[in-house]
């Protein structure tokens, strides 16, 4: 019986011993990029439109009024929105435009949609002011009541 119990004794110590502890290290980082913003700096305008039928007007984010089926009248030269857009060098972000947008003149409503950049596909910040152009589409109905319309709309910057 004295050499079972010497033998349990010596497989349990044994084992109590034969247990070690490891320790890995791993190293930690971070990386703090300034914040992305976004600045208006110049509105949408369509111009005064002549509503003898229904029509478009269309002007490009590049600036240029593109196409028109309505008349154009008056002095007001049509003229996309601009933004400038400051995001960290080498930072990818995308930028996200509305879908529809209702502008209103008092109970009345007239859509502006199919909203444009030009800043391409890719976008990537370079520390500095980079200006995003941004064109659209008026969309008169037929007999659209006369009336200065206005509303706003977002574009949003986001980094990836």
């Amino acid at each position: 019986m004295k050499k079972i119990t010497f033998i349990l004794f010596a497989l349990i110590t044994g084992t109590t011993f034969a247990q070690e502890t490891a320790t890995a290290t791993a190293n930690a980082a971070a990386e703090i990029v300034s914040p992305i913003e976004i600045n208006a700096q110049q509105n949408l305008d369509f111009g005064k439109v002549a509503n003898n039928t229904a029509g478009t007007v269309v002007v490009a984010s590049d600036g240029t009024f593109s196409e028109s089926t309505l008349t154009q009248i008056g002095t007001t030269t049509p003229s996309a929105a601009s933004f400038n857009v400051t995001a960290a060098e080498g930072f990818s972000y995308k930028i996200t435009l509305p879908g529809d947008v209702n502008l209103s003149s008092g109970e009345n409503n007239i859509v502006v949609n199919n909203f444009a950049h030009n800043a391409g596909t890719d976008q990537v910040g370079t520390g500095g002011i980079q200006t995003v152009g941004v064109g659209a589409t008026l969309n008169v109905e037929e007999g659209q009541p006369t009336g200065e319309y206005s509303g706003t709309f977002d574009v949003t910057v986001t980094y990836e």
